[in-house]
């Protein structure tokens, strides 16, 4: 029977720990310890709300993760059980979690473009709680994940990019902010149908022919 000891790094208190369902929390040392136990498997957690696990290592440098099972033994001589003088020290690392303020972004275009035609991409980013403006922040805009142009957000949060689609077809046009360590990241879509240029247009339906005698009275007139 072993001592099996999470250590939760640095020095984190109040971690719930669990080992075969059994629950502790860590002390103010960062140590939680459940004793008399067996060699072998056994199944394991950890957690503490506002903390991200970072690393978790066994006393041979396995892995260990936010829960799974964590395997008792001297793995150096293969049957050969862990010292029962020894701890079987199981050693996490966390961090604080970053709190990130959550963010909208809206997207304006028009309903239809011509190919090559310019048009303008535009919208808001705020703060989803407060609705406060988000100015001095990058957007990008794509359609059908190519890309569009970027913009930096003015001191009312909005953003104009001027741009052009040069194929044409029904396209979802996306606006996105990537976010930041502060900020979360927010994206909003819109669909736009993409027709051919007037002229290009009028050669596909009427053909060059056709188009050919209709410009050529129409310079007469």
């Amino acid at each position: 029977m072993v001592e099996v000891r999470f250590a939760c790094i640095d020095t984190v208190e109040g971690v719930m720990c669990t080992l075969d369902g059994e629950i502790k929390y860590s002390n103010s040392t960062g140590i939680c310890s459940f004793f008399g136990i067996s060699q072998g498997e056994h199944t394991y957690s950890v957690g503490k709300e506002g903390y991200s696990l970072v690393d978790g290592r066994d006393p041979f440098g396995r892995p260990l993760y936010e829960s799974g099972t964590t395997t008792i033994e001297w793995i150096l001589i293969p049957g050969h059980p862990w010292p029962e003088d020894q701890p079987w020290t199981m050693a996490f690392t966390f961090e604080e979690a970053v709190v990130r303020i959550p963010t909208t972004t809206t997207i304006a275009t028009p309903d239809k473009i011509a190919t090559n035609e310019r048009f303008y991409v535009s919208g808001i980013l705020y703060d989803t709680d407060s609705g406060a403006p988000i100015p001095n922040q990058p957007i990008n805009a794509y359609y059908d994940g190519k890309p569009l142009g970027s913009a930096t957000t003015g001191v009312d949060g909005d953003y104009l990019i001027e741009t052009s689609i040069p194929e044409s077809g029904f396209w979802a046009i996306k606006a996105e902010f990537p976010g930041t360590p502060g900020y979360a990241a927010s994206r909003s879509l819109t669909d736009a149908i993409v027709t051919a240029e007037p002229i290009a247009m009028a050669i596909e339906i009427l053909g060059p022919i056709t188009l050919a005698i209709a410009l050529f009275a129409y310079s007469r007139m």
